[in-house]
């Protein structure tokens, strides 16, 4: 498995170098051949060691490795829309981190209580998780943006200019991101709330209270924005706010434990 592990952040390092080159330079694409292959490769490197390791491990329990199952999702939906929208530049940042996260499960012990997963609970899993990617990658746009920004005020003709799309381009993906994943965070909530008035599970309730405080927050923020065409600072401060309530929602706890 180690090896599995070391090839899939290999290749992750040698897809962020492809964003890189190709995001610099004028006569390259960011989709092209080598870089798809590499990824793909990378993603199912990591799917067969994050598989390998669920199967014998509590994901419940394991901070480590439900980071790196985040990290999977989020490359998942980074993959299926980078087709579609100008998000290739969030592989700066998201290829990086999946590193990270799968080094965590090489370098820190992984806890061997295996834990049952409740199959009723299937349907509030798969829009929690799908809502926590596409949320995930708004925080990501959104650390961009905020780097961007401060560049843009600070240093003359930076070379974030040539990578980044234009900053309006760049709210605008995030928003994107934002009202998907919103519409996934509620259907989430809806279904996960019977099993906490039903069974009066306290780990689904601790997980859906802090995933109601973040829905708050993103509903805020998609009004305000529509509303009063909030963006900037604000927009971005908000966003990160709201993914940090989910971040305590879905992995806080195992922190703890």
């Amino acid at each position: 498995m180690k090896i599995l592990a070391s090839l899939a952040i290999l290749g992750f390092i040698i897809s962020t170098m492809f964003t890189k080159k190709a995001l610099t330079s004028s006569s390259a694409s960011p989709t092209n051949n080598a870089f798809h292959l590499i990824f793909i490769i990378s993603l199912i490197l990591l799917s067969i060691y994050t598989y390998t390791l669920l199967l014998d491990y509590s994901i419940k329990i394991n901070f480590n490795l439900a980071l790196m199952t985040t990290f999977l999702i989020l490359n998942y939906i980074f993959f299926l829309f980078m087709f579609k929208k100008p998000i290739c530049h969030l592989s700066l940042v998201l290829f990086p981190l999946t590193c990270i996260s799968i080094l965590s499960t090489l370098l820190f012990d992984l806890k061997e209580t295996q834990g049952e997963i409740d199959y009723n609970l299937v349907i509030h899993i798969v829009f929690s998780l799908l809502s926590y990617g596409f949320l995930g990658l708004a925080a990501l746009q959104a650390i961009l943006l905020k780097y961007q920004g401060y560049k843009l005020r600070n240093i003359k003709n930076s070379v974030i200019n040539d990578i980044l799309p234009s900053i309006e381009n760049m709210e605008r993906g995030m928003f994107e991101l934002i009202v998907f994943g919103f519409i996934l965070l509620t259907l989430s909530l809806i279904t996960g709330a019977p099993f906490v008035v039903i069974n009066q599970d306290y780990y689904i309730l601790e997980k859906i209270s802090f995933s109601l405080i973040a829905w708050i927050v993103y509903f805020y923020l998609i009004f305000q924005h529509f509303s009063s065409k909030v963006t900037g600072n604000k927009a971005t401060n908000l966003a990160l706010g709201g993914m940090v309530f989910l971040f305590i929602a879905y992995l806080g706890t195992k922190i703890i434990l």
